[in-house]
């Protein structure tokens, strides 16, 4: 993460502690804290905001973010960091369903198809967050690992049909796929078999939600006609037995082929399952998916890569990327222990994403197996990030 933004975050840190010592001092949740920094304050005693300008050297490299950009990259941070308690119990707020313009709405959900009641209580939520909206969802993005363990036709209908609301999720479910979807040894030892069911139900159940045309392909929201977002879903898997080398040739050339292809949209997104960065502690940033997608986004304006995987929520910021990195992993399967970020907001907790897209502005919210709101930022199409809310990392 960039030195500035490091600097940035730890002075946030220092100054959250601070008012933690000076908790016992405010007499009510409105009492102002005024703490001395550039460009630092704290607002009704609970929160901490800050703007950091991120102004980087230009280079040479056609590759690196130009001085340019990264000064329209400038990221506003609006920390809520409250005076009472460690950071493990920081309020949340009611996630937002109220938008000035009508857009469209998404929600993200990976690492989902454990079948447990994690799942049915996220799925609820869902529905419960879905209703407040009012509008109806264009979609959810399926981030992978779809269906854990032993796959059978019954499944679709118990852990999928039933399990997500068609009342107030009546929207078609847009998957990828993910390593578990591919039945390996360790899942339920089906292999590619259990893959083709997933894409073998899409085709032979057209009226169902659940939508996967293919193991990678591009659509526009909400129509091709007047598109607001193109999404590119991929598959980045590389475990035996799942995609051969024919196919990971074939994808290559799609993804290549379909960056070059212009689209009337102000917003492109790659989605996958496997994310490039995550603060897991048992993985951490994969490495070989950056290799093999990284350079796309360094050269392509991708405003967002949405992932699973992970099992958590985490929206990252990445030096040397124009890209908001999503990581929405936390859907129903077992959580994954995180390291502390420097690079933007990670929680190891239950939830889910809700993405709403006009041509202006990108909202997006994190919202909890509660329906609590605890992270949301916004992205314009000249690349500037703003965080509005967040309960740290």
């Amino acid at each position: 993460m960039r030195e500035d933004l490091k600097r940035a975050f730890e002075q946030a840190r220092l100054l959250h502690n601070k008012v933690c010592e000076l908790k016992a001092n405010l007499r009510n949740g409105n009492s102002l804290i005024r703490l001395t920094g550039p460009g630092l304050c704290g607002q009704k005693g609970v929160a901490l905001s800050f703007t950091a300008n991120l102004i980087m050297n230009s280079t040479n490299n056609n590759n690196s973010m130009t001085r340019r950009d990264a000064l329209k990259k400038t990221i506003l941070f609006s920390t809520s960091l409250l005076a009472v308690g460690q950071f493990g119990r920081l309020q949340a707020r009611e996630a937002v369903t109220g938008f000035p313009d009508k857009g469209i709405h998404l929600l993200a959900i990976g690492d989902f198809g454990s079948g447990n009641v994690n799942q049915a209580i996220v799925a609820g939520q869902m529905a419960k967050f879905a209703k407040k909206l009012g509008t109806p969802l264009s979609g959810v993005l399926a981030l992978g690992d779809n269906f854990y363990k032993q796959l059978t036709l019954e499944r679709f209908a118990v852990h999928f049909e039933e399990m997500y609301s068609k009342e107030h999720l009546d929207c078609p479910f847009y998957a990828c796929l993910g390593n578990h979807d591919y039945g390996p040894k360790y899942d339920s030892g089906q292999g590619r078999d259990k893959a083709q069911m997933q894409l073998d139900y899409a085709k032979d159940n057209p009226a169902s939600r659940w939508k996967l045309p293919a193991k990678w392909y591009a659509l526009e929201l909400p129509d091709a006609k007047n598109p607001l977002v193109k999404i590119i879903f991929l598959d980045g898997n590389s475990i035996e037995g799942a995609l051969t080398p024919q196919e990971k040739l074939d994808q290559q050339r799609f993804l290549e082929a379909e960056l070059k292809i212009e689209t009337r949209a102000p917003w492109t997104w790659m989605v996958s399952h496997y994310p490039m960065f995550s603060e897991s502690t048992e993985r951490g940033d994969n490495l070989r998916v950056i290799g093999q997608w990284g350079g796309h986004l360094k050269s392509h304006p991708i405003s967002l890569y949405i992932a699973g995987h992970d099992h958590a929520l985490q929206h990252l910021e990445v030096e040397g990327y124009k890209t908001s990195f999503v990581v929405s992993g936390a859907g129903g399967a077992g959580l994954y222990a995180l390291k502390e970020s420097t690079r933007g907001f990670a929680k190891m907790i239950y939830g889910f994403t809700h993405i709403h897209v006009t041509r202006d502005k990108v909202d997006l919210q994190f919202i909890d197996a509660k329906g609590n709101c605890l992270h949301s930022f916004s992205r314009t199409p000249d690349g500037k990030v703003e965080i509005a809310s967040s309960s740290g990392s």
